[in-house]
């Protein structure tokens, strides 16, 4: 499905969003639209009675209409959950204009066996409900079109069926007007629905990003990683079943920090540590694979969740990342260029495969942490990994360990150290 209306470039990330919304917002509407249109359909067999005993095939497409309604309704039902908009729309799409196509149908088969009281009472039927699909198809200007016009044209074709006269000439104009004024109409509701949604995006994104870095921020990790977790364990949890072999996927973390980093601002001040920090942001953007998630964890730390790995811990990312800080120039603002290097830790989650449940992916940021703190300790530009020990068991508090003593941790078998 294209956008229906282009987006700029700075604006086309958010092309897949805008379009979802508007297929939300077309069902969300669509519910008493359609409980509305049978109401009208009610009335207009109400007012086509006599012409309906006149002509019985009018009264056949009226019952079809009701029928393509309750069943377009129930298709609501069904297409809502499919997860693609596309489908979702088209779908929607389809429905709509089996019933504007019922209408005018009605319109033409009715046409010949109307008196001139009935004739007005369905133009203004049709009239109406043209106007009131504005409400539930907004959102959505071609599928406003495909609704409005082939129900408006029949219209205007019953007029040009007709007796030629100044009357007649005079409606076929006012419903070219009608057809121009409802067009420029829903083109204006669609355009600024598409403005609102867009707005919100873009207030929803500046929440989830730092300022600075323009990585995401904390509570973009914590939304990211709460659906991500959970169908990680999930996978684990099929493993377990025979019939599900081999299907565990795992994520690496990695917990990066400056070295030295207070030195940078103290010497050459805060807006060389800024134009330091930007720079580390663009080098683990360009490091790490797209699936991939770079979060400004605070300050001068950075947290990389690397999707779908194995059981291997993520050493070869770290390393990778530790050689290009350590290789590039930092440009700084006053035009000198200074060497930095970093210190990261890292470890998979789910941290143990028999006990996939053990720690929780911030328990595991915990445990980069402390791997983090050791490269810190030990030299500093180091990548230093801590992975299950060979004597884990299900009730292991391996944090508290951690806090105490590494080496303890180490020592016990709840740890193993990567470098």
């Amino acid at each position: 499905m294209r956008n229906p209306f282009h987006l700029p470039p700075e604006q086309a990330h958010f092309a897949p969003e805008l379009e979802r919304a508007i297929v939300d917002e077309l069902y969300k509407r669509a519910w008493a639209a359609f409980a509305a249109l049978l109401l009208v359909l009610a009335v207009t067999a109400s007012v086509l009675k006599e012409a309906i005993h006149r002509h019985p095939p009018i009264g056949r497409v009226l019952l079809l209409m009701a029928i393509v309604t309750l069943l377009r309704t129930l298709s609501l039902v069904l297409l809502r959950n499919i997860p693609s908009p596309r489908l979702r729309l088209w779908g929607f799409i389809i429905g709509s204009t089996l019933i504007a196509l019922g209408f005018a149908d009605l319109n033409i088969t009715s046409y010949p066996n109307l008196e001139l009281p009935e004739l007005a009472l369905l133009v203004i039927i049709d009239a109406g409900i043209c106007s009131g699909a504005l409400m539930s198809m907004g959102s959505s200007f071609l599928t406003y079109l495909l609704y409005a016009v082939p129900n408006i044209c029949s219209m205007a074709l019953m007029v040009a069926l007709g007796p030629s006269s100044r009357w007649s000439q005079h409606l076929l104009l006012l419903l070219c007007i009608y057809v121009a004024a409802l067009s420029l109409l829903a083109f204006q509701i669609a355009l600024a629905y598409r403005r609102e949604v867009l707005l919100r995006l873009e207030m929803e994104e500046m929440a989830l990003r730092d300022n600075l870095t323009q990585l995401r921020n904390r509570r973009a990790l914590l939304e990211f990683m709460s659906m991500e977790a959970e169908q990680v364990l999930r996978t684990w949890r099929l493993t377990s079943d025979p019939a599900h072999p081999k299907t565990a996927t795992s994520l690496g973390i990695l917990m990066l920090d400056i070295d030295h980093f207070k030195a940078v601002n103290d010497t050459y001040g805060h807006a060389a540590g800024d134009a330091v920090l930007k720079q580390i942001a663009a080098i683990l953007t360009e490091t790490a694979r797209k699936p991939d998630m770079v979060v400004r964890w605070g300050g001068e730390e950075f947290v990389v969740v690397a999707r779908d790995t194995d059981r291997k811990p993520p050493s070869r990312l770290a390393e990778r990342i530790r050689e290009r800080v350590e290789q590039h120039a930092f440009s700084l603002p006053s035009g000198q260029t200074i060497p930095i290097t970093c210190s990261i830790g890292y470890s998979v989650f789910p941290f143990d495969e028999k006990y996939s449940a053990l720690l929780s992916w911030e328990q595991i940021i915990s445990v980069a942490d402390s791997g983090m703190y050791f490269a810190k300790t030990h030299g500093r530009n180091r990548s230093v990994g801590l992975v299950a020990g060979t004597r884990i068991q299900g009730g292991s508090d391996i944090l508290n360990s951690l806090e105490q003593s590494l080496e303890q941790a180490r020592a016990e078998g709840l740890v193993s150290l990567v470098e």
